[in-house]
């Protein structure tokens, strides 16, 4: 479960890989992909890369006897792709099958779905999809039961959504349908008026970064899980909300000249089919590092990182090394909220929950947080080095009173930068693990002024007994 666990952290690198196949069971051509999360620090975005098989040769792929130089030899000969290109889509196929191998991989879930696009010809700026007749269904044999009797997928089943002949343990037919907008918009650029209105309109609801794979996983791999997705809890809640008299829809004026699509704006293949599996043809040159705005775009906003960046590869550097610095402190995790805070989803949901379970809550971290402690963390110093001069400096009046005075004020010194070191280290590493704890100092600061106290008023009584 180390994919499912990746995907719902968001962890840096976190893979997915799926074989994708459109139409029924007797699709010859069947696609391998790997989806990779990738965050803002890297200055990299998510990617999905893909290539193409026969049905025929999946199996020998996934036991290792399928190589992935015997996968592009064809491609090679016929010559229809350049060299680089082969290169690339063979360099994917032998990282995935390592990765499949080593891990000892199969598959798990399948997800059944029939999608509708929108999107006006040769304009990628708003881009609408629609999943209807979702269905997670089991593939894995966790339980003991082999569903694929050998094969990399089972074969009892087909494309006659809702499935009747399977068993209520092995599928969960999701009970909505999935509406998603990918936006490209300028730098503070606002989405279309008509857009916003779509996605608050009551028959909607925002779940962003929504997954199949973790839903499905969730929901059918309870006994083998153990964190959820946030919305897991809400599945049995009515999302419907009071309708509003609104005009919805899109009108265009009849003069309006048609555009001519372009070849970079176009839907991608899964985008492309609709609700209809016919009369939808496939080209084989598809863009093998095709980018995933699923994971990238968040919803209803505007995708700043990407506007931010540049094709100049010495700005792309110093961002990539400005974000690695940032990671360093900034270890994206997610961590389990303490029960008895007022946001905490698992004392919310706490009977909705299965037994066991906790809601996995992701939570990013800003980096002025760190920035904030680094402040402190160099005041502290500064306390010190001015205690610890200050000790010097008495030394040299060479009297009895002045070298008490001095031992005093050096102890001060010495214990204000070991505490100074200490609750920095100790903030670092809270903050790292996200943990819900008292971040401000009640302690050290009261102590390092009782310390100059005794160290003052001990110099006094001193100098007045002499």
């Amino acid at each position: 479960m180390d994919l499912y666990y990746g995907r719902l952290r968001k962890d840096e690198g976190a893979e997915a890989i799926r074989l994708r196949w459109y139409g029924g069971m007797k699709s010859e051509q069947i696609f391998v992909e790997r989806k990779t999360h990738r965050e803002d620090w890297t200055g990299e975005k998510s990617v999905k890369a893909r290539f193409a098989l026969k049905e025929k040769k999946v199996n020998e792929f996934l036991r290792g006897d399928f190589t992935a130089q015997q996968a592009f030899e064809k491609a090679r000969r016929d010559g229809k792709k350049s060299p680089q290109e082969i290169d690339n889509l063979e360099r994917l196929a032998k990282e995935v099958q390592y990765r499949i191998l080593k891990e000892k991989y199969r598959p798990v879930m399948r997800s059944f779905y029939n999608r509708t696009a929108f999107q006006l010809p040769g304009d990628a700026r708003v881009r609408i999809s629609l999943d209807t007749e979702l269905s997670m269904i089991r593939e894995d044999d966790f339980d003991g039961y082999d569903r694929t009797h050998g094969n990399w997928r089972r074969m009892d089943i087909g494309v006659d959504y809702p499935f009747p002949q399977l068993p209520e343990k092995d599928i969960c037919r999701f009970p909505y349908a999935v509406l998603e907008v990918k936006l490209q918009t300028q730098l503070g650029q606002e989405p279309p008026a008509w857009v916003r209105d779509l996605v608050s309109s009551h028959l909607v609801e925002a779940v962003p970064k929504f997954s199949k794979f973790i839903h499905g996983g969730a929901t059918l791999l309870t006994d083998h899980v153990n964190l959820l997705p946030f919305w897991y809890s809400q599945m049995d809640v009515d999302i419907r909300k009071p309708k509003i008299q609104q005009e919805y829809g899109i009108s265009r004026q009849h003069n309006r000249i048609a555009r001519s699509s372009s070849s970079g704006n176009e839907l991608d293949e899964e985008e492309l089919t609709g609700s209809s599996y016919t009369g939808v043809h496939f080209s084989n040159d598809i863009n093998p590092l095709e980018e995933d705005l699923d994971e990238s775009t968040p919803l209803l906003l505007p995708n700043t990182y990407t506007n931010r960046q540049s094709n100049s590869p010495i700005r792309k550097f110093f961002y990539q090394l400005y974000g690695q610095f940032l990671h360093y402190f900034n270890d994206d995790r997610t961590f389990t909220v303490k029960e008895g805070t007022n946001w905490d989803l698992n004392a919310t949901f706490k009977d909705k929950l299965p037994k066991g379970k906790t809601i996995c809550v992701p939570v990013r971290i800003e980096p002025k947080v760190y920035f904030a402690n680094e402040r402190t963390f160099l005041s502290w110093l500064s306390i010190g080095m001015i205690l610890g001069f200050t000790a010097m400096a008495l030394l040299n009046y060479g009297n009895k009173s002045a070298l008490t005075a001095s031992i005093g004020f050096f102890i001060t010194a010495l214990f204000t930068l070991g505490y100074a070191i200490y609750k920095y280290i100790w903030r670092v590493l809270m903050i790292r693990e996200k943990r819900a704890v008292q971040y401000g100092d009640m302690f050290g600061p009261n102590m390092i002024c009782g310390f100059i106290f005794l160290a003052t008023f001990t110099t006094f009584v001193f100098k007045a007994l002499e």
